[in-house]
């Protein structure tokens, strides 16, 4: 329900801030779409004491490279991609993974660690405010590009049809049942968000930061039923973050890279796949980290040892999407999407073996007086 308006909104944010679109998919669109798992880990830092919130960004990460590719891959039409945006936010994710593998490879997080995550997002950033120098070095001057021009500022700024426009509008008569009923389902939902949200033509960094609390709100309460479901059928965090968690958390992630996907900025929906976890990593992880270690002064324990070897297999994850667009040409089609949808499959079975084998006791205890309550 807040994904049909999303792309409009970061429409008009890349046009004001005159960014260009795959920028803009790595910065303000990977941010929004990555609140849940901002607060889902500052459920598991703060109130559960658990790893759900480390499985849930490390599971999330291989399901927006992997799974999100290969939703837009099966499902949308072949796009060519810009070699340049996904090259260089491939780069940057790898380098997050290295930094998050070194972080835990003691099973501790010291404040340092945690300081030196946040500041590498502020690299990031930095670089991409000089993005466009830094392609000139690379790109042949008067080379014709491959791909369409998706600079906000080089396109006629089309109409842009806000949320309240479709709040309220009826399935057309043809519908079917099923339509109908999810229309009846959802329209309450639709109808407090329509009250509480402002349009995104009037008041669209407004806007963006009222979904992102109503995205927040939802999550932890997600993490706060699935952290009982888990203790109650003796699952272990990690797997849950991991699995459920983490899936249901990047819901944001695949239902925006598809539409923009389908209007056919497709380096905007895999900038914004990649460009989330690279967020997830240095700020939805650092940040409560750090917070945590500053408020209670005293490190933050890892208890999964499975989670290190899991993080250091991201590595696989991104260079399997990566060399699958090489192979291609960058041009995302049903190939592609299908390898990285079975590569999805067949990590969820690995990294769930080494939770198991790895970690015989990992459930959160509610019932202790320091726990969940």
């Amino acid at each position: 329900m807040f994904f049909d308006w999303r792309p409009s909104e970061f429409k008009h944010n890349s046009y004001a801030l005159r960014m260009s679109y795959d920028v803009a998919g790595a910065t303000f669109l990977a941010a929004s779409t990555s609140a849940p798992e901002l607060f889902v880990n500052f459920v598991g830092t703060f109130v559960t004491n658990g790893d759900i919130g480390l499985g849930t960004i490390v599971g999330s990460s291989v399901f927006n490279v992997l799974a999100i590719a290969g939703v837009c891959g099966i499902f949308c039409q072949p796009t060519k991609l810009d070699w340049w945006p996904v090259t260089r936010d491939t780069v940057w994710y790898l380098v997050a993974i290295g930094s998050l593998t070194s972080v835990l490879w003691d099973s501790l997080v010291m404040w340092y660690e945690a300081f030196v995550l946040l500041l590498l997002y502020f690299a990031y950033v930095f670089q991409l405010l000089f993005d466009r120098r830094i392609q000139n070095l690379f790109r042949h001057e008067h080379a014709e590009s491959e791909v369409l021009d998706e600079d906000p500022m080089t396109r006629e700024e089309e109409p842009l049809k806000g949320f309240r426009d479709r709040v309220c509008v009826k399935p057309q008569p043809k519908s079917n049942f099923c339509q109908w009923t999810w229309w009846v389902i959802k329209y309450p939902a639709e109808l407090m968000l329509a009250c509480t949200i402002p349009s995104a033509r009037s008041i669209f960094f407004l806007s963006m930061c009222f979904a992102v609390l109503w995205i927040s709100m939802i999550s932890y309460l997600l993490a706060w039923f699935l952290t009982i479901l888990g203790y109650n059928l003796n699952i272990p965090d990690a797997i849950m973050g991991l699995t459920i968690l983490a899936a249901g958390t990047s819901v944001p992630e695949v239902a925006s890279s598809y539409i923009v996907s389908k209007k056919g900025y497709g380096s905007m929906a895999i900038c914004n796949a990649i460009g989330s976890n690279t967020f997830d990593i240095f700020v939805c992880l650092g940040l409560p980290w750090l917070l945590n270690i500053c408020i209670y002064q005293h490190k933050v324990v890892i208890d999964s040892t499975a989670l290190t070897f899991t993080t250091a297999m991201l590595v696989l994850t991104a260079s399997i999407l990566y060399l699958g667009l090489l192979a291609t040409k960058f041009v995302m089609g049903k190939i592609v999407g299908c390898i990285c949808v079975i590569s999805y499959l067949l990590f969820l079975i690995i990294a769930c073996t080494l939770e198991i084998l790895l970690n015989k006791e990992n459930t959160c205890d509610i019932e202790d007086s320091n726990g969940f309550f």
